[in-house]
């Protein structure tokens, strides 16, 4: 099983790529990326939400899980929690976030700034 982290920063980055280079001009971009972390990291919420625990320990254990941003991948590909994977993940986060906030600082004509 991964970390939390390795699941939040993972949704984080898709999100962050699809809305910089897919829809750039997206209201509420920040909020959809947090969002999208969280999405990420909702199978394994068995471990914080008192209800519905049957239902995610189920979810979690399930290909369903894949739905959440690969979240049974990065399970099964982690097993052992390894905090070096999430510091890496972080730090993708930060390279990607930093590269989508210099994307929105240059003019481009395409999407009417500059």
């Amino acid at each position: 099983m991964s970390l939390a982290l390795t699941h939040f920063a993972f949704g984080a980055i898709c999100a962050t790529l699809i809305i910089s280079y897919g829809l750039p001009a997206q209201k509420y971009s920040r909020t959809l990326i947090i969002a999208s972390g969280i999405w990420a990291m909702l199978p394994d919420f068995h471990w914080v939400v008192p209800i519905f625990e049957a239902k995610f320990r189920a979810a979690h254990s399930s290909v369903l899980a894949n739905l959440f941003w690969f979240h049974q991948l990065f399970d099964v590909a982690d097993p052992m929690d390894s905090q070096r994977l999430a510091a890496v993940m972080l730090g993708v986060l930060l390279l990607v976030t930093l590269l989508a906030e210099e994307r929105t600082y240059l003019p481009d004509e395409r999407f009417g700034r500059g």
